[in-house]
């Protein structure tokens, strides 16, 4: 059998690599190596098998599954004991089978990458130099990047090798350290983009890796490779390791500032549409090719993605179907309840991303009666004006943005500001315009976008720390769902910090329904907010079904909810502590008053962050930062975030692969 027939089969898994011994690859002697492309045509077919097999590893870095919980994507989780399979709260062993599974398809499609990699350079379309053989090499380079990329954040080092295993000589890939990892791909990225094409001028546009993409991730590595992570303690398996960022770091950061500018002063993209318009799009399958998508992971409707199926308000079925042609909807990738408290009160974004409600199967509008998390609003089916069927549930089609001009903006401005100790420097002024662009357009509309933009950025400038402040923030508002959080706070050690004082305003929210907490007024300050800020929260919050604004204005994309078919629901006191009238058209919702009912805490208060930080329920309320499980620090010890232990987001080596690999392969981290 020719390697040209089972690439053009859509790179069939079994018939080069088994997915269950992912690692221990052996040389098939039957298949015949030697085989270069024929045709262009062959070769794009074998290319799409790799789009394919990003399909299957994107769907656990979006779907929710392997977004760790932070300050801004969250999952609710009340088990008071460990699991083995929960790596959002940071509670997983080596038998996860979310982990597993990660592992498993990356490697598959590791190797189908090496193998399109090493023969399409083989071939004569690419020893000729012909234009569209090195953009598909070059693509294929971008999505092994991804792949790789994406391991090194949740293993650190991993097996590692850019060769297909009949090449690579062994059975077993070693594992490499991380950073030499990212070296080489920023390398391979830097060889492959000067043979790409912009996305406007290739067929699939963002849909598939073009030049601005592979600038784009090798800024993205680079400030991976620049910034912390968590390193083992090969002496002592048994700690967590340390948070430790190399001494060169400030060359990454150049790498990454470099590639920025090259997409900011060379691409065509810009910040055209509304925040709003550009999600909605792609809940309408439109393509933009030169606005904020940059690389969107192509999915196909009603085959392939559960992008605004997972996403979004939950909308319920009833024996499968709802009276709405939208289908079902899980609303199962959520945001932590309270962030919503912490958007700007006319910034655009909250009232767009942050959902208060569900719907029953006939369209009508519930309350969460307890509130602990909010619907991701980013992406809906019911946002799509060609529904799936009222049966329908995922497969949803819609791409996910892997790549946003966005983001390329916020990376500049913070690589600038650690680059020159802030923004006053000679890249200053382009640091601040680029942050600026960004916050502008979520400001678009308001009346008050001279203050919310330009004094807010201003202030902000005034240091390189609060510069900083103000990007991670911004990145915050903007990403949501998108997978960046907890890396962005792992980059700049500031996870731990941050997790602290998420659980904090849960907890302190909770605490102070059923007595004055200990901790609302150091979070309110924290928060840069009013000493009350956090004892004012409603605990019950009136509510009333309305028609949906959407039906009055021209153009419903203006309204934060864009389907016109459905009621929402109108809130009395959301953001104010007023007290819902008696005997008025407003109903009592349940909210955060059920977090703490007669001095017991719920579960999901205490337990969602459970292998970095949770609550012991004594009725006096002691709260306990974990490090294992025999070792623990009372958080009221550790208000200096320098004082908080590491917390333990690598994942485990599944159990699996280290028996594969005779052993080879050994798991650090205290697992």
């Amino acid at each position: 059998m020719k390697l040209r027939n089972i690439l053009i089969a859509g790179l069939v898994t079994a018939s080069l690599a088994s997915c269950d011994d992912y690692l221990d690859v052996e040389t098939p002697s039957s298949f015949d190596y030697d085989y270069a492309y024929g045709t262009l045509a062959d070769a794009e077919m074998a290319l799409n098998g790799l789009y394919a097999k990003l399909n299957s590893v994107s769907s656990s870095i979006t779907g929710g599954n392997l977004i760790l919980n932070s300050d801004l994507d969250f999952n609710a989780y009340s088990g008071e004991t460990s699991g083995t399979n929960n790596p959002r709260r940071f509670d997983c062993t080596a038998e996860s089978s979310t982990a597993r599974s990660f592992w498993q398809n990356s490697y598959n499609a590791i190797e189908h990458c090496n193998i399109f990699i090493d023969q399409m350079s083989k071939s004569s379309f690419v020893e000729d130099g012909d234009k569209t053989a090195l953009q598909m090499l070059g693509e294929a380079k971008c999505l092994r990047a991804i792949f790789y990329f994406e391991m090194v954040w949740y293993f650190g080092d991993i097996p590692y090798t850019l060769e297909p295993s009949y090449n690579y000589g062994k059975e077993i890939f070693d594992v490499v350290d991380r950073h030499q990892i990212l070296d080489d791909l920023i390398a391979d990225l830097k060889d492959a983009a000067k043979d790409m094409q912009f996305a406007a001028d290739i067929t699939n546009g963002v849909e598939h890796a073009s030049k601005e993409f592979a600038w784009s991730m090798i800024a993205r590595i680079a400030m991976t490779n620049g910034g912390y992570t968590l390193m083992p303690d090969k002496a002592n398996r048994a700690s967590y390791g340390k948070m430790e960022r190399p001494a060169n770091y400030l060359e990454y950061y150049k790498t990454a500032a470099d590639y920025c500018d090259s997409v900011m002063t060379l691409s065509n993209h810009a910040l055209n549409k509304s925040f709003v318009d550009v999600f909605v799009d792609e809940c309408n399958y439109v393509v933009n090719n030169s606005d904020d998508p940059i690389f969107e992971i192509p999915y196909t409707k009603e085959t392939s993605g559960n992008i605004g199926y997972v996403h979004g308000y939950k909308f319920n079925a009833q024996n499968g179907q709802t009276n709405y042609s939208w289908g079902e909807t899980s609303g199962a990738v959520g945001l932590h309840p309270l962030v919503r408290y912490l958007f700007d009160e006319e910034d655009v974004r909250r009232d767009y991303l942050i959902g208060m409600w569900n719907y029953t199967y006939d369209g009508i509008p519930t309350t969460e009666p307890n509130a602990y998390k909010v619907y991701n609003n980013k992406w809906s089916k019911l946002w799509s004006n060609s529904p799936l069927g009222n049966s329908s549930t995922g497969s949803t089609g819609i791409n996910f943005p892997y790549m946003r001009y966005t983001d390329v903006l916020l990376t500049y401005a913070e690589a600038i500001n650690e680059l020159e100790n802030g923004v006053s420097g000679a890249n200053g002024q382009k640091a601040i315009d680029a942050f600026k662009e960004v916050r502008s357009r979520a400001f678009r509309n308001s009346e008050n976008a001279a203050d919310k933009v330009d004094a807010y950025i201003a202030t902000a400038a005034g240091s390189q720390e609060s510069f900083l402040k103000a990007v991670l923030d911004e990145r915050m508002f903007e990403f949501a769902g998108e997978n960046l959080r907890w890396k962005d706070l792992v980059r700049n050690n500031l996870y731990a910090e941050k997790l602290a004082y998420a659980f904090l305003r849960m907890f302190g929210v909770a605490e102070n329904n059923a007595y004055p907490s200990g901790y609302t007024e150091s979070v309110s300050i924290y928060d840069g907010k009013n000493d009350e800020f956090w004892d004012q929260i409603p605990m019950t919050i009136g509510y009333k079904i309305v028609e949906n604004p959407s039906k009055t204005v021209n153009n419903p994309r203006t309204a934060t909810f864009p389907n016109n078919q459905l009621d929402v629901l109108e809130f009395y006191n959301l953001y104010e502590n007023k007290v819902v009238p008696s005997g008025s058209e407003w109903q009592r919702g349940s909210y955060y008053e059920n977090w703490c009912k007669d001095g017991s805490f719920n579960g999901s208060v205490l337990y969602s962050y459970y292998g970095f930080v949770r609550g012991v329920d004594t009725n006096s309320s002691d709260v306990v930062v974990v490090v294992n499980n025999t070792t623990t620090t009372p958080l009221p010890e550790v208000r200096d975030a320098s004082t908080l232990p590491v917390v333990r987001y690598i994942l485990p080596y599944p159990q699996a692969a280290i028996q594969d690999s005779g052993n080879a392969y050994v798991n650090y981290y205290g697992y």
